[in-house]
Parts: structure tokens; C-alpha cells; sequence
């Protein structure tokens, strides 16, 4: 199958063709003084403005990205406890890479941390059913059930990657923690 290529447009490109759409439509209403045709000529206009910015502007964020720089970007704000920006771009890595664990992890972990605990579950859930050892998920998926007060799950969570880590490891241990209640939530 041939690779498709996406053609990068300039902005001032775009700009200058709404600008002069813009005054088209102006010059087209001045010389025709229908207060119903000027009427909605700059609605559409508005709306044809709206959905342009609003399209650019999206799809520079979040929607054609090389993968890695969306997962740089997710752990920054992550790091920064944007949690709301770091899901928007978590969805859109997840499009893109959708048997990546821990992506589908983190998405989790910023839901949960947004309140979304439900969606958070079957998101831990889609990152444990690629990834079984994912010792994050385990951990993150721990701390979500001791919220939604299901201890046993959370324990069974502990006692697997107490499995995977015989000697302990730092997610082993940060579950424990949280279990007990000692855990900065």
C-alpha cells in the first residue's frame, strides 16, 4: 500500500486566503444591499472562520505528531500535574500507538486523577491485557481500587507484583504504602 503524505499548509497561507475571502464577501455585500444576504454571508463567514481556526489549531496540538514527542509531551504534563492536558494528548497517542501498555497506563492515570475512576478501570484493564508484567499499571490500578474501596483487589494487585519483583521493587513498594494509608494520595 503507498504511503500517504500529508501536505503541511503555512499558516500565513491560510490567513491570507480567509482575508481575502473575507473582503470578497464584504465587496460582494456592498455592491448587493440585501440586509438578509449580508446577513448570512458574515454568519457563514463566522462559522467558516471558527471551524478553520479551531481545526488548525487541534491538529497542531494533538492530531498529526510523530508518537514519541505525544508520550514526551504527555509526561511533562504529567509531571506538571496537568492532568487534563496530558489525557487530551494520551487519547491521541493511544490512536497512534494502541498496543503501547503504558501509554494506554498513563491515560488511565490521568483520568483517575481527573475523577473519572470508572473510565480510569477499563483503561488499566486495556493496559494489563497487553501488557500482564506492566508492573505501572499494577501499581496505578492498585491505588484505584483501594479508592473505590476494594481492598481485596488492591491486595491481589500488591501479591502479583510482589511475584514479579521477588526482591521488591519501587511500584511493590509504593502500593504497600498506599494500601496502608501512608501514601501521599
Amino acid at each position: 500500500m503507498p504511503e500517504i503524505k500529508i501536505k503541511k499548509v503555512d499558516p500565513k497561507f491560510i490567513f491570507l486566503k480567509v482575508k481575502s475571502l473575507f473582503y470578497k464577501v464584504l465587496a460582494n455585500v456592498n455592491s448587493n444591499c440585501n440586509g438578509y444576504n449580508f446577513y448570512m454571508k458574515i454568519k457563514f463567514l463566522i462559522v467558516f472562520l471558527f471551524l478553520m481556526s479551531s481545526s488548525f489549531v487541534f491538529s497542531a496540538k494533538y492530531g498529526k505528531t510523530d508518537p514519541d514527542k505525544l508520550y514526551s509531551r504527555a509526561l511533562n504534563f504529567i509531571e506538571q500535574e496537568r492532568f487534563f492536558e496530558a489525557k487530551k494528548v494520551l487519547k491521541a497517542y493511544t490512536k497512534s500507538k494502541p498496543e503501547d501498555s503504558y501509554g494506554w497506563t498513563l491515560y488511565a492515570f490521568s483520568e483517575r486523577k481527573l475523577g473519572g475512576l470508572e473510565k480510569a478501570k477499563g483503561l488499566y484493564e486495556k493496559a494489563l491485557s497487553l501488557d500482564a508484567d506492566n508492573k505501572a499499571a499494577l501499581e496505578y490500578q492498585g491505588e484505584l481500587f483501594v479508592e473505590l474501596e476494594m481492598p481485596a483487589l488492591a491486595q491481589a494487585n500488591l501479591e502479583k507484583l510482589n511475584i514479579l519483583c521477588p526482591n521488591s521493587c519501587e511500584e511493590a513498594e509504593q502500593l504497600k504504602s498506599f494500601i496502608a494509608g501512608t501514601a501521599v494520595k
